[in-house]
């Protein structure tokens, strides 16, 4: 292990390489977080301690508010305002564990909120989704030519609950009630399908007679008779037992291509288009992640009436981060919303 012995080290700081520092944390991050939480934490502070070991700084007790904004700078090109804005907060929540670790001057980290970016309330939250019609459009197609297939029973059951990835990935098979027409979703951390909130994300939802009866028949007709790692039988399934997130990613991208139900508005040909191609879905400018697909779904909801008490119990999210990140009426529904209860309070 090195240190730079360029700068006068703080008596009451304890030496450690930034990279040192970021597997400790990580360590820390990956025991009380989500997969793809962990791995946007770990891609962004990567990035950073890269960059640090590029300048030769190999002592976490040397950095300074110089170089955070010498980092700011650096990734200015490549980066917009939510991005960088993401990516300092993640930086600064790392170095908050190097003030824990000793190796790092507590006033540091007060100086971040001078490098973040403010963002505008369009750059706060983006208003990508997927709408009522378009959703319904690619359910209709799915139930006309793919009828109860996996892609079938995820993407109505990613609709109707409005769940995150990581609660679809880990239903077990005996999760979905067909009687009850229910699907409980259970954190499991020690069998590797933590929910993203844990223990507090676990919650029973009620399902549409119509996603029950996809789900029924996915059962008998499609689903592999499979097990995990650990022994368990997911309700999703591939031929290697559960599927990662990265193919329930992939899915969500093929099925919101438009070409997966007709033409395509880029002119592209669909024989050779190249975001067709395994590795590439994500590349087309129509296709959607899952987060996009809940954002629609919970604008849904509220669009036509549920409660923002009732959606927070069904998706797992508190009210506030619902109206802060989810919840994107366009203005005609915003209207919608409040004409009942305009027009009740009269003149």
């Amino acid at each position: 292990m090195s240190f730079d012995t360029s700068h006068a080290n703080r008596d009451d700081l304890r030496p450690i390489t930034p990279r040192q520092a970021m597997e400790e944390w990580l360590d820390v991050i990956e025991a009380d977080t989500a997969g793809s939480t962990a791995h946007s934490y770990r891609r962004r502070v990567r990035q950073f301690v890269q960059w640090l070991e590029s300048e030769g700084v190999l002592n976490l007790n040397i950095v300074d508010g110089r170089d955070i904004k010498a980092y700011r700078d650096h990734r200015a090109p490549a980066l917009n305002n939510t991005s960088m804005k993401n990516e300092l907060r993640t930086v600064r929540q790392f170095m908050s564990y190097g003030v824990a670790l000793e190796a790092v001057e507590p006033a540091l980290v007060e100086k971040f909120s001078a490098h973040i970016p403010s963002l505008t309330k369009g750059e706060a939250s983006s208003d990508l989704m997927l709408g009522r019609e378009r959703a319904h459009a690619i359910l209709d197609h799915l139930d006309r030519f793919r009828y109860a297939t996996r892609d079938h029973a995820l993407f109505i059951t990613m609709w109707d609950t409005g769940a995150r990835i990581s609660g679809l990935q880990a239903l077990d098979l005996d999760d979905f009630d067909a009687e009850d027409g229910t699907v409980r979703f259970v954190s499991r951390e020690e069998s590797e399908t933590r929910l993203k909130n844990g223990l507090t994300g676990e919650r029973l939802n009620v399902l549409n007679e119509k996603t029950v009866e996809v789900l029924r028949h996915y059962i008998r007709e499609h689903r592999r008779d499979v097990e995990d790692d650990f022994g368990r039988k997911p309700l999703f399934t591939s031929k290697f037992g559960r599927p990662t997130s990265s193919t329930f990613r992939r899915t969500t991208y093929n099925l919101t291509h438009p070409c997966f139900r007709g033409g395509c508005p880029h002119d592209e040909d669909p024989d050779t288009c190249q975001y067709r191609e395994h590795g590439h879905e994500s590349k087309c400018p129509s296709a959607l992640s899952p987060h996009p697909i809940r954002t629609g779904r919970i604008t849904d909801l509220r669009n036509r009436g549920v409660r923002i008490q009732k959606v927070a119990g069904r998706v797992d999210a508190l009210p506030d981060t619902i109206r802060a990140y989810y919840d994107k009426p366009n203005l005609g529904e915003e209207l919608d919303r409040r004409r009942d209860e305009i027009a009740e309070a009269g003149l």
